[in-house]
This record gives C-alpha cells, structure tokens and sequence, in this order.
C-alpha cells in the first residue's frame, strides 16, 4: 500500500520539538504485528490526579462552556512532561 504524505516544516500549534512515540523506559514488543510496535507496560498513574482530571472534565462539560487554556491546564496537570506550545497557526490551514 501506497500513503499520501505531505511534509512541510513544523510551526503550528501543538507541535512538538521532535515526536517521540515510546521511551527507553517503555518496554515495547515489535513480534505481536508485522508493521506496528506495542508498548507494554504497567498502568502506573497517580489514582487522585486522574480522579481530579475526569471530574473536571465532566464538571466543564456540564457548564457546556469551556476554554483552551482549561484543556490545557487540566492536562498539564495530568502530563507534567507535556509541552503544548501554541503559535497561533493550525493544522487545518496548513493542509
């Protein structure tokens, strides 16, 4: 099979210094399919942080209002590691 691909430097929103799909730290199985790789590991996660997060999630889904920077701030908290970095430029207009 043949993909489509467009490449074009990297500067919109969200966008990432480099993508990283699994870590040293990551067990990963490259035997289970012919094309994919699987990470397996324990689902080590803080129980409170994930409580707080579905619960603010559905808490701005009952206001039917909500803000980028609260997504944001609420996955910040969940994902320390996570680096959004905004531009002010999208996807969607690149393509």
């Amino acid at each position: 099979k043949k993909w489509p691909v467009y490449f074009f430097a990297s500067d919109t929103t969200g966008e990432k210094d480099f993508e990283e799909f699994f870590t040293d730290a990551e067990r990963l199985d490259m035997n289970r399919f012919d094309d994919i790789g699987v990470i397996k590991n324990e689902a080590l996660f803080d129980e409170a942080k994930l409580e707080h997060f579905l619960t603010e999630i559905a808490r701005l889904r009952g206001t039917r209002a909500w803000t980028k920077a609260d997504i944001l701030t609420l996955f910040q908290e969940m994902l320390p590691e996570f680096a959004h970095k905004e531009t002010g430029k999208y996807l969607d207009a690149r393509m």
